[in-house]
C-alpha cells in the first residue's frame, strides 16, 4: 500500500488496529510513504502497459493525477456506496467510483500575525508582486498548483503575475522545507498546502492563513489497482480511510483534515472562504480543468510555470 507519508510507525500501526477493531481483520499492512505523486504514477502506468503485476495494491494520489490514472486504465472502479461505513459522507467518492478520499487540501499562503497585521497582509496573488515583500516570501515549486489557478483565473494573467513575483526574489522550496524556514522565522509569507498551516499552528507558530483570489481545493484519493494481488484488503483500508474513524485517525496522524467533515481545519477554511465570499473550486468540479490538464497546452502551460519558477 502507498500512503500519506507521515503514517510511518506508529501510524501504520494505528491502522491496522483501527481496521481489526472495526472490521475484525488483522491486516498486514506492507506499507510505503508516497513521495511523488507524478514519478509513482509513471511508474504504475508502465506495470500495466507491460502486463507486470501492480507493486501497490492502493495507492494515493491527487486530482490531476489522479484523472491521468483513470485515463490510463490502471484504476479498479468499484460501488463503494453499499461498502461505506455509517457516517461516512458520499462525496468521499471520487472519479465515479474509481477513488475514495483519504483528505483535501487547501492551495493559498500562510503569514506570521506577530509581523505582518491582518490590514497589511497580502490576499492574493498579485499582491505577492508588492516590491515590499521582496526577500520575505518562501513559495512551493509545485506546477500543478500554479497550473490549477491559471485556469480559474486566467493563464495569460497568471503567469504574467508570477514573473512578477519572481522579480521578489522568493526562495522556492518544498512543503516540508518552507515550512522549516517560515517556523524559523527566516520568511514571514509562506505559499503552502493547508495541511503546512495547521502543522505550524500544532506547534504554536503565529500563522494565519489566505485563500489567494479564490478558495482552491484539491482531493487526496485511493484507488485499487487494477489486477491487484489482494484487492479486498485494498477495499477494507480504503472504506476505513474514508470513514469518521479514518478522518479522526488522518487528522491525528498525518495532520490532514478533509472538507468532507466537520470539526477540523479543512473544512474551517472552507466555511471561512464562503463567508469572505470568495468563489470556491474543488478541481474536479472546475469545467474543463482536468481536460485542460492532460492536454498538450495543459502541459505546455504548465513547462513554462516551471521555467518562471527557475527564474528563466
Amino acid at each position: 500500500m502507498m500512503l500519506h507519508a507521515s503514517l510511518y510507525g506508529k501510524g501504520i500501526e494505528r491502522l491496522r488496529r483501527g481496521v481489526a477493531e472495526k472490521y475484525g481483520v488483522d491486516l498486514q499492512i506492507d506499507y510505503t510513504p508516497v513521495r511523488s505523486y507524478p514519478e509513482h504514477l509513471v511508474k504504475a502506468i508502465t506495470e500495466h502497459k507491460t502486463g507486470a503485476a501492480p507493486t501497490f495494491d492502493l495507492m494515493i494520489l491527487s486530482d490531476a493525477t489522479l484523472a491521468r490514472a483513470v485515463a490510463a486504465g490502471i484504476t479498479e472502479k468499484v460501488d463503494w456506496k453499499p461498502l461505506l461505513a455509517e457516517g461516512t459522507p458520499p462525496q468521499v467518492i471520487q472519479f465515479d467510483g474509481n477513488a475514495l478520499s483519504e483528505h483535501t487540501n487547501h492551495y493559498g499562503f500562510v503569514y506570521n500575525p506577530n509581523v505582518i497585521s491582518a490590514q497589511e497582509a497580502p490576499k492574493s496573488l498579485k499582491d505577492l508582486a508588492n516590491p515590499k515583500w521582496r526577500g520575505k516570501i518562501a513559495i512551493h515549486p509545485y506546477t500543478t498548483i500554479y497550473l490549477n489557478f491559471a485556469y480559474v483565473l486566467g493563464i495569460d494573467k497568471t503567469l504574467s503575475t508570477l514573473r512578477e513575483i519572481m522579480k521578489n526574489d522568493p526562495v522556492v522550496d518544498t512543503y516540508a522545507t518552507g515550512l522549516t524556514r517560515y517556523m524559523a522565522g527566516e520568511y514571514p509569507i509562506l505559499l503552502t498546502a493547508s495541511s503546512f498551516y495547521w502543522e505550524a499552528k500544532k506547534k504554536g507558530v503565529p500563522a494565519q492563513w489566505v485563500s489567494p483570489d479564490i478558495s482552491l481545493s484539491t482531493v487526496h484519493a485511493v484507488y485499487v489497482a487494477k489486477g491487484a494481488r489482494r484487492p479486498n484488503a485494498a477495499k477494507l483500508l480504503a472504506v476505513f480511510l474514508a470513514s469518521p474513524e479514518g478522518d479522526k485517525y488522518m487528522i491525528e496522524e498525518a495532520g490532514a483534515g478533509s472538507v468532507f467533515y466537520p470539526g477540523n481545519f479543512e473544512h474551517d477554511i472552507d466555511q471561512a472562504d464562503r463567508k469572505l465570499g470568495l468563489k470556491v473550486y474543488a478541481v474536479q468540479q472546475v469545467p474543463g480543468l482536468l481536460d485542460f490538464m492532460l492536454s498538450e497546452k495543459g502541459a505546455q502551460t504548465e513547462r513554462e510555470i516551471g521555467q518562471i519558477l527557475k527564474g528563466q
